[in-house]
């Protein structure tokens, strides 16, 4: 699916000189091009999972930022936030997701080095882009499986982009991160957390019209509870979206995701996959 993606992703990249304006009959202009990262999103979803269907919707805020660094020259900041993301599915697995806040803070500098201080000081290529993941507040309610609830309090992941692409329309950060989270249920309240021994993916591309944009997420190490115990667990999703028309200059389009977990999903850390598919419109938007 991911090949897939990409290959749809690369055969659709304009041009250079892409316009980003229609003009009509009249002479009147229209934007043709959208971005994917700004925006209040409003859509519904249709969720597989265990053979079973249930509709959903899905909402949230984004904002996406390219600004230039005010510590270095010829050095840039793309910063994309999610806030407030919130999903809530029906049917036998009915459950609600909010994540209060989700960032990527990616900087690139045009001739990246390390310096090496000690002796005589030296100065080496360095071939990577530096990115910070923030998330905070990710609370997981699945009333399927009773009374309980879980929330990551907090994660943080340092992370190395070897793309080193100079906009905000295509990276691939890579890293390890730190989480806390809460487990909370019939029994009690479990702390857990993964000092630097998980590693997080969180790599993107769009084509510069902004009418498809692929997204893909990982995690994947150990985490360990107050009370000794650890557990290797992992999960991922890819999430493809296509813009089909716009209304009165809203884009709306199409989102298909895939979603595997391995030892972390709800109350009882199940191992599961899910597919989804759905139509969502992104208001108030920047092109």
């Amino acid at each position: 699916m991911v090949a897939l993606a990409l290959a749809l992703l690369l055969g659709t990249l304009p041009g250079p000189g892409l316009s980003c304006e229609g003009r009509t009959a009249a002479g009147e202009t229209f934007p043709t091009c959208f971005d994917p990262g700004t925006g209040w999103v409003l859509g519904t979803t249709l969720r597989v999972q265990d053979g079973e269907e249930a509709l959903g919707l899905r909402t949230g805020l984004l904002v996406r930022v390219a600004r230039s660094s005010g510590s270095k020259t010829d050095s840039l900041w793309f910063d994309s936030h999610r806030l407030l993301m919130t999903e809530a599915w029906g049917g036998e697995h009915e459950g609600l997701t909010v994540t209060a806040y989700e960032g990527l803070l990616r900087r690139h500098v045009e001739e990246g080095a390390i310096l090496i201080p000690m002796g005589r000081p030296r100065r080496i290529p360095f071939p990577f882009d530096v990115a910070l993941a923030v998330r905070a507040a990710h609370l997981e309610r699945r009333t399927w499986e009773g009374a309980g609830w879980t929330l990551e309090t907090g994660r943080v992941g340092l992370l190395l982009d070897p793309l080193r692409t100079n906009t905000e329309w295509g990276w691939l950060a890579v890293g390890p991160a730190a989480s806390h989270a809460l487990w909370h249920g019939p029994d009690g309240t479990r702390n857990e957390v993964s000092p630097f021994t998980s590693l997080l993916l969180d790599a993107g591309w769009e084509t510069r019209d902004g009418r498809w944009a692929l997204r893909a997420t990982g995690l994947a190490g150990w985490s360990f509870d107050f009370d000794g115990g650890s557990r290797f667990r992992a999960r991922g999703e890819v999430a493809l979206e296509h813009v089909l028309l716009a209304v009165n200059d809203a884009p709306v389009f199409v989102r298909l995701t895939a979603t595997g977990v391995r030892n972390d999903a709800g109350l009882f850390r199940r191992s599961e996959g899910m597919l989804g598919a759905g139509l969502a419109v992104r208001p108030f938007g920047e092109r």
